[in-house]
């Protein structure tokens, strides 16, 4: 269908009422009639006119009408042609951005500590649902690594990066008493320092097969144990979401099925890292509509996204979740900003 829709060429009026009614309906989230448009948008043309070109452009596939008495409403189609060819792109006012960055300033903690307080900035901001995908662990630099036994065969494993970031798993094994795990976290916090997490997994694995790992039993134990210990780190990605309840409190759910569906989409985190993930593949903000967010019960909202870099690399994601009838106008430049804002603080990390 999306395909037929965008075989058809609009004229510059088509344009125009097509973008009046989104104005409209982003505003007031009912249908919107003819003569709305031409008293409130469109005042050189007549409600006979508008309402031609509204029919026009529900053929084209561009608008639906509820009902047969009510007004017209865009479809997801309407939206991505409102997207691509007829909003204004914006920077965020200047305002915003100053206080977006003098906010993340003040922020306090380590890496997590301050992506959990710009996932509650940009929900506040957007007044919608805000979503962030944490950094992976192995892209940070290592800091320090602890043992801690627990039973006979149970050890807890601490790992901290200089950022600031802590990542605890257990890990099942042989009983190591207490002042041995002591002694491989000294080895390895005194080797491995300086390197990337994702660095320090490579040079154990080359040390594995060091002489120095062969003849000396606490070094081939401890590289051995730090090998256990990094596995994995890097699947085992974190997630914020704050502002659910915007999107719960949202007129656009009618009922309490709609409702169901929402709360279960936000409990599969999985596809929503899926989904998020989907915007490292390219630079830029992306704008996912309906059938795009993988049919999570959201077929009535949108994301808005983008990925953020440490240095050049693409680290983690971040993105607002809304109706469809958000103002993109805003958002978009809001996500960009957001993105722009963490990248920076995650240069020197």
């Amino acid at each position: 269908m999306l395909s037929q829709v965008m075989m058809h060429t609009l004229t510059d009026r088509d344009k125009s009422i097509l973008g009046a009614i989104i104005q409209e309906y982003v505003a007031t989230g009912e249908p919107v009639g003819s003569r709305i448009i031409a008293r409130k948008y469109m005042m050189t043309i007549s409600p006979a006119t508008v309402r031609n070109v509204m029919a026009d452009l529900e053929e084209m596939g561009y608008l639906y009408q509820p009902h047969v008495s009510a007004g017209r409403m865009p479809t997801p189609e309407g939206f991505r042609y409102y997207l691509s060819d007829i909003m204004e792109h914006k920077s965020l006012p200047r305002v915003e951005k100053t206080m977006i960055s003098r906010h993340m300033a003040k922020a306090i903690g380590g890496v997590k500590d301050t992506l959990r307080e710009a996932s509650s900035l940009l929900s506040q901001i957007s007044r919608n649902a805000s979503i962030i995908i944490l950094p992976k662990l192995d892209t940070f630099f290592f800091k320090r690594i602890d043992f801690v036994r627990l039973d006979e065969n149970r050890i807890l494993v601490v790992l901290v990066s200089k950022a600031g970031m802590v990542y605890n798993h257990i890990v099942y094994g042989e009983d190591i008493v207490q002042d041995r795990l002591n002694e491989y976290a000294n080895y390895l916090n005194g080797t491995y320092a300086d390197l990337t997490i994702h660095g320090m997994r490579d040079m154990l694995i080359q040390e594995m097969s060091s002489d120095k790992a062969k003849f000396d039993s606490l070094v081939k134990e401890a590289i051995n144990l730090g090998m256990t210990a990094l596995d994995g780190v890097e699947d085992r990605p974190d997630i914020f979401i704050q502002g659910k309840e915007s999107v719960f409190n949202s007129p656009d759910l009618a009922n309490l099925e709609r409702l169901r569906d929402i709360v279960n989409a936000f409990e599969d985190k999985g596809r929503i890292i899926r989904i998020l993930n989907r915007v490292l593949e390219d630079p830029g903000v992306k704008v996912l509509l309906g059938e795009e967010m993988e049919h999570i019960g959201m077929d009535d909202f949108s994301m808005v996204a983008s990925g953020y870099c440490r240095g050049n690399v693409p680290v983690g994601s971040l993105g607002v979740i809304g109706p469809i009838r958000m103002d993109y106008s805003r958002v978009i430049p809001l996500v960009g900003y957001m993105a722009k804002v963490l990248s920076d603080m995650l240069e020197d990390l």
